[in-house]
C-alpha cells in the first residue's frame, strides 16, 4: 500500500482564490493584519477570518498578537518555498494560454521573494556574484567563497541569528525569469541591507524599486567585476 504524504489537506487549504490572494500579499515575508488581508483578497472581514484560520490550521500561516491586534505571516521559509514552487508550476502550465495575465513590469524587474531579492534584478545579482568569484555554483549546489565572505562583511551584510538548518545560500527558481536567483540567510541579509541603505525601496505588493543609489551600487559591482576580469586576463 503506497504511503500517503499528507499534502492533500494542505492543497485543499490553498485551493481557493481568496486564500491565494492572501498568500500573495504575504509572500514578501511581512506580517499584515486581517483587515489588510481582507482588502487584498476582496472579501469581507468575516470571510477573511475564516480563510486565515484555515491557512493557520494547515501550517501555512503563523499568527502573532500585539496587544489587541493579530498579525498573520507565512510560517517560515519552507511555506514560502511551497508558494513559490506553485507559482512556478502555474506559470509553466499556463504559459501557452491566451488568457495568461502579463506580469506587471515592476514585479518582473525586482520583487521580494519572501525575504530575498527576485525578478530580473535578483537573477542579475546572482550572476554578478558568481562572476566576481564571491559564490560558486555546482549543479544545484551554491556556496559562498572566502572572497565572498570578506565582501559580505565589508558590505555589512550580516547574517542574523544563530545558525540553523536554513542554508546560507541556495538556488530558488524565479517564476518570471525562468532562471535561478539566490535564497537563504545571506541573500536575506543582502536584501535587508539594500533596503536599509536606501538602494531599494518597497513598492506596492511585493514590488521593489531601484533607487539612484541602488543603480550606483549595482554599477559599481559590475564595474569591479569587469576590472577583475581585465586584471586576470593581463596576468
Amino acid at each position: 500500500m503506497p504511503v500517503q504524504a499528507g499534502f492533500s489537506q494542505i492543497a485543499a487549504a490553498l485551493a481557493d482564490p481568496a486564500r491565494e490572494a492572501i498568500l500573495a500579499a504575504l509572500a514578501d515575508g511581512r506580517a499584515l493584519p486581517a483587515g489588510e488581508l481582507a482588502t487584498a483578497a476582496g472579501v469581507s472581514p468575516q470571510s477573511a477570518s475564516a480563510h486565515l484560520q484555515r491557512l493557520v490550521d494547515s501550517g501555512i500561516l503563523a499568527v502573532w498578537k500585539q496587544g489587541k491586534f493579530r498579525y498573520y505571516r507565512l510560517a517560515g521559509e519552507p511555506a514560502a518555498e511551497v508558494i513559490e514552487a506553485l507559482a512556478n508550476f502555474a506559470q509553466k502550465v499556463t504559459s501557452s494560454s491566451t488568457r495568461r495575465r502579463a506580469t506587471p513590469p515592476d514585479l518582473g524587474f525586482a520583487r521580494s521573494c519572501y525575504s530575498h531579492l527576485a525578478g530580473a534584478l535578483g537573477v542579475e545579482l546572482g550572476d554578478l556574484l558568481q562572476r566576481r568569484g564571491y559564490i560558486r555554483v555546482r549543479g544545484d549546489v551554491v556556496e559562498i567563497t572566502p572572497a565572498g565572505k570578506q565582501w559580505a562583511a565589508e558590505q555589512g551584510f550580516a547574517v542574523e541569528g544563530k545558525r540553523t538548518a536554513r542554508a546560507d545560500l541556495r538556488l530558488c527558481l524565479d517564476w518570471t525569469e525562468r532562471r535561478h536567483h539566490l535564497a537563504g540567510r545571506l541573500p536575506s541579509a543582502i536584501l535587508r541591507g539594500l533596503l536599509e541603505k536606501g538602494h531599494l525601496r518597497r513598492g506596492p505588493g511585493r514590488a521593489l524599486h531601484l533607487t539612484p543609489s541602488g543603480k550606483a551600487w549595482f554599477a559599481a559591482l559590475a564595474a569591479a567585476e569587469t576590472r577583475q576580469n581585465r586584471y586576470q586576463s593581463e596576468t
